[in-house]
């Protein structure tokens, strides 16, 4: 970038050239004209305008505009200077030859003009939101995987306030309440947002509550713990036009900014510093400059440019078109458009009829049945935002259209609204709608098997089996494809949603726009526009990409034959006929869309009415008919209600409630947690509720009097495993001594104070609360703070694979004494100290250790110690019991119990938001995970001891502390999982337990962004489908979500409830029927289930057929696929067969027994190909000629491609991290694409042992293969632990003796070519050595020790491995290279998979060189031989180390195989840098952050950065995949304290996943690269050394002696 006052380009006279900048945004294009000032007061010219997705035209019409004002001037024809800017306009810049500059370095340069005393930059666009720090150098963070509280985030809130941005803005002026609103994600918002609209709540107080929600998103996401202090500017057109939305921003940051600058012409100012730079004469070298030097040219040649453009040959990734040929649309026409539910009318309508009615989120539909159950009078509206008066008003039309002959029977409710209008109009019932729409289901195509519904912003999918709903998904965290998804784009092009529909059913050539969230699909659309693609096509596109979401992202699809046969499609956008067409060809099925597909919920909730209709006269002919006693005449007109607001304080939970008091008096509470709803006079549910007695159990312990505290304060935060552990540690530290102080109760206040430190926008919310939790302790006067780190819990299951935390759990202690700069202060001492709860005998040693500054002895410690186990196992015995308790108590009152599975911080009511109570109030018990999992499938519990008090002691124990269970035998599950952590081993042990239990179901809580939670849901669902129980997973964040997670559980109660009382019906057949009649009998019918035998039979349509015409283009890819099915639907026949069970839905065929038979590689199998996932081409090449070596068939796979990354999000959870999907992809689409032979073929796999998810890649595989048909295919797990079998591979001591000689060549063929190449004298000539040498070591792998290409290119074929090491340096030392200045130098670290895979990281190094930068990569030999010089530390402190004399020998052993490359490198004379020694890595780690931090790439990844930066390499891109645990810790975690210790370090942190923007992760590198550019210039990049802790003239960490916070 050039600084101001630097030499400005200027033509004859001193005249500067007329400068142009051109701003191209999501949604927008700016520009601006200037011609002798830099200011924006005296702009030539300057325009503002949407370019619905057609930016080439847009762009065209802004320069006849700039044309046509300069020619009024008489300069029509003087050349310009244009530079483009913004999100949108890198690819038009490259094809019209014209600079681009990073957005960032434009809206600097405009600053600093305009605004030179601003720090930070506050900037919301229309899907995009930044902070830009600017001192000490520009620091961008954006968003990078949500549109959460951007400008469209804004409009879609107030669509559903019925207003646009400006009328939000007007009537936020006049809030008096503010709600707590999500605004990670518009789905979240709207579930938060419509069940206040629909309760009544002001709109005023709505208005506001969505601006703070926009401001703490952007604070919370964005700042990452990089606090907002000085002068703030807002940029971007949200904040210029909405001043309520500038005081959120002031509410937030109260007190921490000095100003806030609003620029009069704050959107331009991106196109102004565009402006100013494309005037500047940058003469440097063009390969270190910030943007070529803007060309004079005129308007008329660049327009002449823009018109060449429109001829571009596309090279977009199309699909196949929605109609082939006219003859598929008139059939498809034909089938949709008829009648499939016969609408009448009230004409001569007579007896009973039923009344449904759905009120949605927007829109009420109702619908009256006659006991035909034909449609004789329907409506569907909007409901204005009162969903009452709707329903009033449809009322009084039935009412006064109505026959006199004719009657209301019976009423019911369904949908968002239901309680209020069933309270307010007096209905008879209420129906959950997701059974409402089933029953519908069910009427219109019997034997249904599937439901698939989406709406405006939800998406609903409905598994079925024998008549039961047997699984329920909803779109719990992104409302990408949904039908407002469609909305936004259609107007986004300027066009109506029927227009829209017509276009992309004419399209050609559909555009694969992946599925990925809103903002990134639009980068894909502007991606696909600037290749060409038309309208038609992009239409087509996205209506591909919202089944796929719904297929892949909700209902996790992995083969369309688990929709079963029957498939009912219904939701408004399904009435989008493009999109019904894209969902039968992607499902190879033809579906029904019922005529009313609109009124399903209403149509089912006047069934559910029908069905449940007694009539007096049935039994007594001379009895009246019994009728609804809904509101009617006089009643109905007098209707009136009140709306009042409270806060109720009955208990600690202090609700906000929403009353609504009606003319009768009877009144409506929403918002309450419990039953209650602020009513002293109604008590609690008397329903068990373990979460509640766990959290009063796990903190009822009284603290010491000062008096009796000997050893003074110590403070505890209430957080993660403290809500399982604090019974123990409190015990420890009371018996040492201490007055123990436990924060307060969570809320989201006290997650608003510690909103500023935290690192990493999406870690978990528990995590997050921590920051909250440790203010509160230091803000009560608390000195010293103790939070421990935990790595092992104690071994809570016997039989598992290890008993770890998860790598949040067990390391963010670390992250809160790096981020919280509180912790530094004098005075303030924070221990952190790391241990293994398991190892009884090291505790006393690590207490002494740990307390040594209180002076405590071995003696306090040992009995401090053995109190503390005995107080933990008395907590969790109690927990037991009162599970047994449960038990009995559900036994007693024959009532159902839910089985709340979670983490131990999930008992935290602000975490739960009360769905503990929520399942109480709906006469349910609540048990744990933890107070059942002790217990066997088939043990007797014993249950009648626990019934009546004083019967029998019931806290009688064994001598170890436990009930008595006589001989229980423990059997271990065939999971498919490791079984590594803690309290997942009793997530998994409680599943199987509730699987054998009657009245028992399992509902899993999930964190939004636990990435475990990948891995777990999917095991729990499999051990529970075994026994064909129904499977509920409620994803939580940081706003409670209450509305969907009531529907959820009410779901799963009726689903269960449909469940039994179809099982009593068939048993009643079954006991009917005589031995003889034991025929086959026909699939239940549906007057079998509940309906009345009246009336005619129901209308059915045609069962349904395959579609064999999709894949037409890809015939290799359709025949895989039509195998697999048949494997499936033979192998489900046997299962069947064995089972007696019919196939049914999607969840059902996913059983633990379906995984649980492993397949071994032995071995008669060595004749077979073994398949290596890519991970590092560089070492992965000669890793391939290892096992080559080895004397078997090996092939790694080159290369990874988008198909791949489609294939493994269709086999691998979606919340997996990107490697695991890429990886298993790859894997599974090598099969299914025929490149190998399905029975010749064994996939390999690195199996790493850690905390982290990688260690379950292995069960990953298996179960996509058994998923996509292959069961067959073996997978070999290679680990050093040997966690799995494999007979028939055997890595013999020579074969890991070259695989460890192979990693050292990559590594050194690595730093090499990334040395030489950005400098090489002849393009492409390091690649060509590489290759030559590539090629070298791998015959010299597979011939021991011959390489013939050796010989022939220089003239010897053996060479030792020292000679070999030194030609390799000498070789590219002797490489010609231009004669330049060394280039500004990037270092890449990260997760090790998206560090070195080019096709993971989107080929960071070679954009890297394309910017002018030279890349260094740390080696991979650092991460595999991280062990024998940990294990010492982990010995000390965990007691978990190996054998030290071992370790010395691979040390010593390792030192040997690296000292010839050290000194192969020293004879290049410093061209190329030497790695830090192991031991010294080991120490730098320690100083900034803990040895003990290990999950992944550990505290490694924090000592590669350091070391980069001491050996003159500040400038750092830290590759990760999105949600990955360990680098919420090791990576963004510790940022914030390196950047302290070294000012000068400049480190982009770039999420990689499959929905990720790969502009915005260009345009992140692109910024860093500036910043680099200008360090390099200012020599702020020279090597320097010594310890992290202490330089010279930087802050230290001694400063404040007690503190231990780093």
């Amino acid at each position: 970038m050039v600084e101001q006052g630097e030499h400005v380009m200027t033509g004859e006279h001193g005249r500067k050239p007329l400068r142009v900048g051109l701003d191209i945004g999501s949604t927008t294009v700016k520009a601006v004209v200037l011609d002798q000032g830099d200011t924006l007061d005296d702009v030539l010219f300057s325009d503002y305008r949407r370019h619905h997705a057609n930016v080439r035209a847009t762009v065209a019409g802004l320069l006849e505009d700039i044309r046509t004002a300069l020619d009024k001037l008489g300069r029509g024809n003087e050349p310009i200077r244009l530079a483009i800017t913004g999100s949108g306009g890198l690819t038009l810049a490259d094809n019209i030859h014209v600079p681009f500059i990073q957005e960032v370095i434009a809206e600097t340069r405009a600053i600093d003009q305009e605004i030179p005393q601003a720090d930070v930059i506050i900037e919301l666009g229309g899907e995009d939101a930044k902070i830009t720090y600017l001192k000490p150098t520009p620091e961008q963070r954006m968003n990078g995987s949500c549109a959460g509280g951007t400008g469209a985030f804004i409009d879609q809130m107030a669509t559903l306030l019925d207003t646009d941005a400006a009328g939000l803005n007007e009537m936020a002026k006049h809030y008096q309440t503010l709600y707590p609103i999500a605004s990670r994600c518009g789905v979240f918002a709207k579930s938060d947002l419509q069940p206040l609209i629909n309760d009544g709540a002001a709109k005023p107080d709505l208005a506001a509550s969505i601006f703070t929600a926009v401001a703490t998103q952007t604070i919370a996401g964005l700042a990452s713990g990089r606090p907002i202090h000085g002068n703030v500017v807002f940029l971007g057109g949200p904040l210029f036009f909405m001043s309520e939305l500038r005081e959120a921003f002031h509410r937030a940051l109260e007190g921490k900014v000095d100003e806030f600058i609003t620029p009069s012409n704050a959107h331009l100012y991106v196109a102004f510093g565009a402006a100013l730079i494309a005037g500047d004469d940058n003469g440097d070298d063009d390969d270190t400059s910030t943007a070529t030097v803007a060309e004079p040219r005129t308007c008329t040649q660049i327009l002449d440019d823009l018109e060449r453009l429109k001829n571009l040959p596309s090279n977009t990734k199309t699909m196949p078109p929605l109609f082939p040929t006219e003859a598929d649309r008139e059939a498809f026409n034909a089938r949709h458009h008829r009648e499939h539910v016969h609408v009448g009318t009230l004409e001569g309508a007579s007896g009973p009829h039923f009344l449904g009615i759905d009120a949605g989120s927007t829109t009420i539909k109702a619908t009256l049945v006659n006991d035909d159950r034909e449609i004789v009078w329907s409506s569907y509206a909007t409901n204005e935002g009162s969903p009452l008066t709707a329903a009033v008003d449809i009322v009084k039309r039935i009412q006064a259209q109505l026959p006199p002959e004719a009657w209301i029977a019976r009423s019911c409710a369904t949908g968002y609204g239901e309680g209020l209008i069933s309270t307010g109009l007096h209905l008879d019932e209420g129906v959950v709608e997701t059974m409402a729409h089933y029953r519908g289901a069910e009427m219109v195509s019997p034997g249904v098997t599937a439901v698939i519904d989406i709406g405006g912003q939800d998406m609903k999918y409905l598994a079925i089996t024998d008549g039961v709903i047997d699984s329920i998904a909803v779109n719990e965290a992104c409302s990408s494809g949904c039908g407002s998804f469609l909305q936004t784009f259609a107007q986004s092009m300027g066009l109506s949603i029927e227009e829209f529909t017509q276009k992309a059913l004419n399209s050609t050539h559909p555009v694969d726009l992946g599925s990925r969230c809103t903002v990134f699909m639009n980068s894909s659309v502007k991606q696909a526009q600037k290749e060409g693609a038309s309208i038609e096509d992009i239409a087509a596109g996205l209506c591909y990409s919202v089944v796929r979401n719904a297929l892949y992202k909700v209902i996790k699809l992995h083969d369309a034959d688990a929709l079963g046969d029957t498939v009912v499609v219904q939701g408004g956008t399904f009435l989008n006929d493009a999109v019904l067409r894209a969902f039968e060809l992607l499902t190879k099925r033809e579906v029904t869309r019922p005529n009313i597909a609109g009124l399903m919920g209403a149509y089912g909730a006047a069934l559910t009415a029908r069905m449940h209709y007694v009539d007096a006269a049935d039994d007594d002919p001379a009895a009246e008919h019994t009728r609804s006693g809904i509101l009617s005449g006089q009643a109905l007109d007098n209707l009136s209600m009140t709306t009042s607001r409270d806060v109720c304080k009955l208990c600690q939970n202090h609700c906000k409630l929403t009353i609504t008091t009606f003319q009768d008096g009877s009144r409506y509470v929403t918002g309450n947690r419990c039953e209650r709803g602020g009513d002293a006079k109604k008590k609690r549910s008397d329903r068990p509720n373990l979460y509640d007695y766990k959290y009063k159990r796990c903190f009822a312990y009284r603290r010491l009097t000062d008096k009796k505290a000997t050893r003074g304060e110590i403070g505890i935060p209430r957080v993660l495993n403290m809500y399982e552990n604090y019974p123990f540690w409190f015990t420890l530290l009371t018996n040492l001594g201490f007055k123990v102080i436990i924060s307060g109760r969570s809320s989201h206040e006290l997650f608003e104070t510690g909103i500023e430190s935290i690192a990493s926008e999406n870690i978990c919310y528990p995590a997050k609360l921590v920051h909250g939790h440790i203010k509160w302790l230091l803000n009560k006067g608390v000195k010293t703070i103790f939070y421990p780190c935990v790595s092992y819990e104690e071994n809570l299951v016997p039989n598992t694979d290890n008993h770890y935390n998860c790598p949040v759990v067990a390391n963010y202690p670390v992250v809160i004494g790096a981020n919280m700069p509180e912790l530094r202060e004098p005075g303030i001492r924070y221990m952190r100290p790391y241990f293994n709860l398991a190892n009884h005998e090291l505790m006393a040693k690590r207490i002494v250790e740990e307390f040594a500054w209180a002076n405590v002895t071995m003696d306090e410690a040992q009995e401090a110690v053995k109190a503390a186990y005995a107080e933990d196992k008395l907590f969790k015995h109690d927990v037991q019991q009162e599970g047994l308790r449960s038990l009995a108590y559900m036994k007693e009152h024959d009532c159902r119990g839910i089985v709340l599975a979670g983490r131990p911080y999930h008992i935290d009511p602000e975490v739960n938001h009360g769905i503990p109570e929520t399942i109480c109030s709906l006469g349910m018990v609540v048990l744990s995970e933890d107070s059942i999992c002790e217990l066997q499938p088939g043990e007797d519990l014993h249950l009648s001891d626990y019934l009546a008090a004083g019967e029998k002691n019931p806290r009688a124990k064994d001598s170890a502390g436990f009930r008595e269970v006589d001989d229980r035998k423990v059997t271990r599950m065939p999971l498919r999982v490791q079984n590594q952590w803690a309290y997942h081993a009793r997530l998994y042990a409680a599943a199987r337990f509730v699987s054998s239990y009657p009245g028992l179901e399992l509902v899993q809580l999930n964190s939004f962004g636990c990435g475990l939670d990948a891995i777990t849901t999917d095991q729990v669902s499999e051990i529970l489908a075994d026994k064909a129980d129904v499977y509920t997973v409620l994803k939580i964040d940081e706003v409670s979500n209450l509305g969907a997670a009531k529907i959820r559980l009410r779901s799963l109660k009726a689903a269960v409830e449909e469940r039994e009382r179809n099982a009593e019906l068939r048993d009643g057949h079954k006991s009917l029927e005589s031995p003889e009649s034991l025929e086959p009998q026909p699939a239940q019918t549906t007057s079998d289930s509940g309906f009345r035998h009246t009336g005619g039979p129901a209308p059915t349509p045609g069962r349904q057929a395959m579609l064999d015409t999709v894949m037409a283009e890809n015939p290799k890819l359709t025949e895989a696929v039509r195998k697999a099915a048949r494997r499936n639907a033979q192998a489900s026949q046997q299962d069947s067969a064995k089972t007696g069970k019919r196939g049914g839905s999607a969840r059902n065929e996913a059983t633990m027994s379906r995984y649980a038979h492993k397949v071994r590689f032995e071995k008669s199998m060595r004749d077979y190909t073994i398949v290596v996932p890519q991970m590092s081409p560089v070492h992965f090449s000669l890793v391939e000629s290892v096992i080559r070596s080895g004397g078997y068939k090996c092939d790694v796979l080159k290369h990874a491609s988008n198909e791949d990354v489609e294939t493994g999000l269709k086999y691998v959870n979606n919340d997996a991290c990107y490697p695991a999907i890429m990886v298993v992809g790859q894997l599974v689409d090598a099969i299914i694409q025929g490149k190998y032979d399905p029975n010749h073929v064994a996939l390999a796999i690195s199996q790493t042992g850690g905390m982290c998810r990688a260690t379950n890649y292995y069960g990953l595989i298996r179960k996509a293969l058994i998923d996509a048909g292959y069961p067959q295919i073996p997978v070999i797990a290679l680990s050093f632990q040997g966690l799995e079998s494999n007979p028939g591979f055997k890595a013999t001591p020579a074969m890991l003796e070259r695989a460890g000689k192979a990693l050292v060549y990559g590594d050194l063929l690595m730093k090499c070519l990334y040395r030489v190449r950005p400098y090489e004298a002849e393009p492409g000539s390091a690649n060509a050595l590489y290759e030559q040498w590539d090629t070298i070591l791998r015959e010299t792998i597979e011939h021991h020790g011959y390489s013939k290409t050796a010989k022939r290119v220089y003239g010897k074929g053996y060479w030792v491995y020292p000679q070999l090491l030194k030609k390799i340096v000498r070789t590219f030392d002797e490489l010609p290279l231009r004669d330049i200045p060394r280039k500004p130098r990037v270092g890449v670290v990260g997760e090790i998979l998206v560090k070195y895979h080019p096709d993971a990281n989107n080929h960071v190094v070679d954009q890297i060189e394309a910017q002018g930068c030279e890349a260094v990569v740390p080696g991979i030999i650092e991460f595999m031989t991280q062990h024998p010089y940990t294990d010492k530390w982990n010995e000390d402190h965990l007691g978990t180390g190996g054998s030290q004399t071992m370790d010395a020998i691979m040390r010593w052993a390792l030192n040997r195989g690296l000292n010839p490359v050290r000194r192969a490198i020293a004879t290049a004379h410093g061209k190329f840098s030497q790695d830090e020694r192991m031991e010294q890595l080991v120490k730098t780690a320690d100083e900034v952050t803990s040895v003990g931090v290990q999950a992944g790439e550990g505290w490694l990844l924090t000592a590669e950065i350091i070391e980069l930066i001491e050996s003159g390499c500040p400038n750092i891109v830290c590759a990760q995949p999105f949600a990955c645990l360990p680098n919420h810790v090791t990576g963004r975690g510790m940022f914030g304290k390196i950047r302290r210790l070294y000012p000068q370090a400049n480190i982009v942190s770039i999420d990689y996943d499959p929905g990720a923007s790969e502009a915005n992760q260009l345009n992140r590198l692109k910024l860093m690269i500036a910043a680099a550019k200008k360090n390099h210039k200012a020599h702020l990049d020279e090597p320097m050394h010594g310890a992290a802790g202490n330089r010279p003239g930087q802050e230290s960490d001694s400063q404040a002696p007690l503190s231990t916070a780093d």
